[in-house]
């Protein structure tokens, strides 16, 4: 059978993240003489996003549109609600790990000098954009864990949608299934690593 929609959207998200992964990789075989960030105090990070989160639907509220007839349209503000409380601690939860983990590290200080224009044009201003890419791969991370339970199959439908074309890497996998797993979770997880650099949550 084939996948559903859901579970080949999440394949193709995570295998194109693989892409990213390579350009990320390769920043750590950059040397660098910066020092590491400190890392937030556990709940900072949580209370941080949620903040954002508020902010951005206050703006959006305050900015309502005016229809044709001069009235103040109403509906749901769509910043509202990105994320739950617990969205945002398993966020932090993962953000912590990664700011402990040194090779990450690395990765985050060296993308922090080659973006240092991108970043400091975001300035301080909560993004939409950023709080909902990062929620988007935390919850590919989640579907992941439903998706390899069976890992034979998700080779051969990742095969069958396409999502793997290297012929050296289609035998890889169908020799270690748990092999592409862990590609597709580095991709998500330098992925996410990424948005919250540019976000300055880590």
């Amino acid at each position: 059978a084939m996948l559903s929609c859901t579970s080949a959207s999440a394949l193709r998200s995570a295998h194109a993240w693989l892409l990213l992964l390579l350009v990320l990789c390769s920043l750590l075989l950059r040397p660098t003489a910066a020092q590491f960030g400190v890392a937030r105090d556990k709940g900072k990070i949580k209370e941080l996003l949620l903040q954002h989160q508020a902010e951005l639907a206050a703006k959006q509220a305050g900015s309502a549109e005016v229809d044709v007839n001069g009235e103040t349209q109403t509906g749901t503000n769509p910043t509202q609600g990105i994320m739950s409380p617990k969205d945002a601690a398993d966020l932090e939860a993962i953000l912590i790990q990664a700011s402990q983990d040194e090779a990450t590290m690395k990765m985050v200080v060296q993308m922090k000098i080659e973006m240092k224009d991108e970043i400091e044009a975001l300035g301080n201003e909560p993004s939409e954009d950023i709080l909902r890419g990062m929620l988007h791969q935390l919850v590919e991370m989640r579907f992941l864990e439903v998706l390899f339970k069976d890992p034979e199959r998700a080779v051969e439908e990742s095969i069958k949608e396409g999502l793997i074309e290297d012929k050296k890497k289609i035998k890889e996998y169908k020799k270690n299934p748990a092999l592409l797993e862990t590609d597709m979770r580095k991709g998500l997880y330098f992925s996410l690593i990424s948005l919250a650099v540019a976000g300055g949550y880590i």
